[in-house]
């Protein structure tokens, strides 16, 4: 097979929502529009496999074991629309889209929130509107993705943090005024439980936003 098809066809098997043609060719015509723009790869295979573009081909991804070993009617059905595509010959429903997301994730994207999509699949919301230029690194892909002042990373770390000073302060306090001397160590340890969850939630979100590709 072609391999510019072959791609596209992988990346639609790992993007689309399984066995929805509808939202399958949605999907290559935002990799198509993607190739006709200056700022984005001139090949399907380069602006799918463009780093931090499309999860199914992150290194870490489950999923990019799953689509290089695609086979069966699902993906034939893949392979026939990446073909008719790359061959110029499929419809655009979304308006020149060159981006998407799902529902679930929308009001969690930073380049998505309050957007009006061009097009809706079931798997899918498509935008034509987003001016965010393609990421150069993979800070700028999480940023994209969700701010870094917004990520699970820095909300837990600031947990942590805050809880290091807030903790011996309240309990020194505490400790002086003698009828609330008994809350010294109350306060102390709680303070030191909540900061020892807000580090491990800032590893664990550090750890999971690792193996999706984005830092």
């Amino acid at each position: 097979m072609d391999y510019q098809v072959d791609t596209l066809a992988r990346t639609i098997y790992g993007e689309a929502r399984a066995n929805d043609a509808d939202d399958a060719r949605a999907i290559a015509c935002v990799v198509m529009n993607r190739v006709g723009y200056r700022n984005w790869p001139s090949t399907p295979a380069a602006v799918c496999k463009q780093a931090w573009q499309f999860s199914c081909w992150n290194q870490n991804d489950p999923n990019l074991s799953r689509i290089m070993s695609a086979s069966g009617p699902w993906f034939d059905k893949c392979c026939a629309i990446a073909k008719l595509a790359v061959e110029g010959r499929l419809d655009d429903p979304t308006d020149t889209a060159t981006h998407y997301c799902t529902r679930r994730v929308q009001a969690k994207t930073a380049w998505a929130k309050d957007k009006v999509p061009c097009h809706e699949t079931a798997g899918h919301l498509f935008f034509n509107d987003i001016d965010t230029p393609a990421p150069v690194s993979a800070k700028d892909a999480l940023d994209q993705q969700r701010p870094l002042s917004q990520s699970r990373t820095i909300k837990g770390a600031s947990v942590a943090g805050v809880m290091a000073v807030v903790g011996p302060v309240a309990a020194d306090v505490s400790s002086s005024l003698e009828q609330y001397a008994y809350l010294s160590d109350m306060i102390k340890w709680g303070c030191v439980v909540l900061g020892a969850i807000g580090a491990g939630w800032a590893v664990y979100a550090r750890l999971n936003d690792r193996a999706k590709g984005l830092v």
